[in-house]
């Protein structure tokens, strides 16, 4: 997901006092109106020294939007890092750009796990709690929010003021501790006209036995458009006959959803989508490959940004073979450079890939000068370059499976995998990957659908505890062995640690199918996923992180954004509920139709999976949380 730079007056201030006695008082949160902000303190009036004098720095970022429209809540990630640090805190407080004593919007609570909000003389804060200092965690710690903007336009720009402490962890006050913040800015969207945010598709294929389609809902209330431009691999515009010429504009109306298709006619051809998507709208693709005498495959793809300069995926070629696909969308043609890790967190190689302008280029990653040594390991890949952005996307190949390998990081710490199946022909397997220098540990607890803890027998008990080395990466597998065992997966990331399952089923006579699903989070009320039963079903598998039972809301609309019904979904404490979706009281006229599903519960955190399912090929579609 691409992470626009704030173009709202943006100050941040994050601090935590977290040393001596301060620790247990403010380790749960640092004290109100110490941001930074005219009139506040700064973390600097308790830990002394001087702002900004460390190595290291803080950043705010917007996710998926580069302004701000007026009710449309919005995700910021806020950033600390430093080299020497062990330990973590920040404030964050929105308040009117032209009036500093003033808040702006509402701050909403991400990650109840490490953060907390606090109000006092009718200005916001959110602050880390004591598990969100990361304790021990080096290199950076990352924290979420949302925010809901003023409903009123012309209050104009909005400023976040943040300040933040990168401790030492050793208990006192002293020089180690080192005091940063910054500003950023951000404004609200010009007229009526709602912002974009640039995303892509770094492979297009269709023709040749491929096929690929785009999804894209449009959560707001007003109409919005979408605009898909195609290029070459060279980088110049390509002609896709489908769309009629080298780009498509999708018309979507409020709450509405709508589908572009790329289909298996001619010869293969391929190229890259770069998409412009407007604020409060989300998407994805399907790839489907179709070869004569075998089942058809297939495979979901998130949409990557294009701002970011360096991105990174896990990759697995012990059995298999990990292709990538990257996308210069820079007008200048770039090198990309890229680093391969084992395990262990050693170097395989380092290699680089050269992208015209506007251009895609596409390789198996060992056959890269200097990374043959990927096969038979598994390990990290990183990707950068020097300047401007850069978009990946991972596959992985296994006989005649493959689906794609994601290259976002999870951010927060509690994450859950909503369905884990093993045995009866199922094999589940969870990666992860730590980005830091310092070893960490990550525990996986097994739940059965009854909230009961389920055990596991390669885990051998209800939980198992993986160590990854600095730069490391680890593999837990459920293994198709006996019969059908169902449950869910809660997990608890440190800070830095990425990470994804894969599903595989395995049919006698048949080829296997592969599917990623990705981690979600624990902590938000509510997730929405773009559905298809055109041709297709959708399942969905919704876990219930909390200690009391809970009954989940569904609406589900059609393509125009009219309701087609609701329903609701019980779910045991700490439990899990799989369903067919339109199998649910009141939702049978999904048949035929494409359209949104939105899950919700009146308070506390759910995590939704969804599953699309056509003839034998089968894949995960992602959830957006709020």
């Amino acid at each position: 997901m691409r992470m626009g730079k704030i173009q709202i007056t943006t100050k941040l201030s994050i601090c935590a006092v977290i040393f001596g006695a301060s620790l247990l008082a403010n380790s749960t949160g640092a004290p109100t109106f110490v941001t930074g902000a005219p009139g506040d303190g700064i973390c600097t009036d308790c830990h002394g020294g001087v702002a900004n004098s460390g190595t290291g720095s803080v950043k705010v970022e917007l996710v998926d939007a580069s302004h701000w429209t007026p009710g449309q809540q919005l995700r910021l990630r806020i950033t600390l890092a430093d080299p020497t640090a062990r330990r973590w805190g920040f404030e964050i407080s929105p308040r009117l750009a032209s009036d500093a004593n003033q808040s702006a919007g509402t701050l909403v609570v991400a990650d109840s796990t490490n953060t907390r909000k606090v109000s006092s003389a009718g200005i916001q804060f959110i602050t880390h709690t004591s598990t969100g200092t990361y304790q021990g965690t080096s290199n950076s710690g990352t924290w979420d929010v949302l925010w809901t903007p003023p409903a009123d336009v012309n209050v104009g720009n909005v400023t976040f003021y943040v300040a933040g402490n990168a401790a030492n962890n050793n208990g006192r006050e002293d020089p180690g501790d080192h005091i940063y913040n910054s500003s950023l800015t951000v404004s609200p969207g010009s007229g009526s006209t709602p912002t974009t945010t640039t995303y892509a598709l770094p492979q297009l294929a269709f023709g040749g036995g491929w096929y690929t389609a785009l999804y894209f809902n449009n959560t707001t209330g007003s109409a919005v458009s979408v605009k898909a431009s195609f290029f070459g691999q060279d980088g110049s515009p390509l002609t896709v006959p489908d769309a009629g010429g080298t780009t498509k504009t999708l018309d979507i109306g409020p709450s509405g959803t709508a589908i572009f298709e790329a289909t298996n006619t001619g010869a293969l051809t391929q190229g890259w989508v770069k998409v412009e998507l407007p604020d409060g709208v989300t998407g994805y693709a399907i790839f489907r490959q179709s070869i004569q005498g075998r089942a058809d495959q297939e495979a979901v793809v998130p949409l990557t940004g294009t701002s970011l300069s360096d991105s990174t995926l896990i990759w697995d070629d012990t059995a298999f073979a990990t292709a990538v696909a990257v996308a210069n969308p820079n007008a200048s043609a770039v090198t990309v450079n890229v680093t391969v890790l084992d395990s262990g967190g050693n170097s395989i190689g380092t290699s680089t890939i050269d992208v015209p302008a506007n251009g895609k280029t596409a390789t198996l990653l060992r056959s890269l000068p200097g990374l043959a040594g990927m096969a038979g390991n598994r390990g990290l890949a990183k990707f950068s370059i020097a300047t401007g952005g850069l978009s990946v996307l991972g596959l992985r190949f296994g006989g005649e499976a493959f689906t794609s390998i994601p290259t976002a990081a999870p951010v927060g710490t509690s994450f859950a995998l909503p369905q884990l199946a093993f045995g009866g022909g199922w094999y589940t397997a969870l990666y992860f990957s730590n980005t830091t220098g310092s070893p960490v540990s990550v525990t996986a607890n097994f739940l059965g659908e009854d909230g009961n803890p389920l055990p596991v027998a390669d885990a051998g008990g209800t939980s198992k505890t993986l160590n990854l080395s600095a730069n490391g990466t680890a593999l837990f597998e459920a293994t198709n062995t006996g019969a059908l065992t169902q449950g869910w997966v809660k997990v608890d990331l440190p800070s830095g640690v990425i990470g994804y399952a894969i599903f595989r089923q395995s049919i006698q006579g048949r080829a296997d199918q592969e599917a990623v699903v990705p981690l979600t989070g624990t902590t938000l009320p509510t997730s929405t996923l773009i559905w298809d039963d055109t041709a297709f079903a959708t399942a969905v598998g919704v876990a219930n992180p909390t200690a009391s039972a809970a009954l989940v809301n569904v609406l589900v609309l059609d393509a125009g954004g009219n309701q087609i019904g609701t329903s609701t979904i019980a779910v045991p404490a700490n439990g899990k509920t799989a369903a067919l979706l339109r199998s649910l009281p009141g939702l049978s006229g999904m048949v035929g139709n494409r359209g949104v599903a939105k899950f919700s519960v009146p308070a506390a955190g759910l995590s939704v999976l969804g599953l699309r399912f056509g003839g034998e090929a089968f894949t995960s579609i992602p959830t957006v949380q709020q």
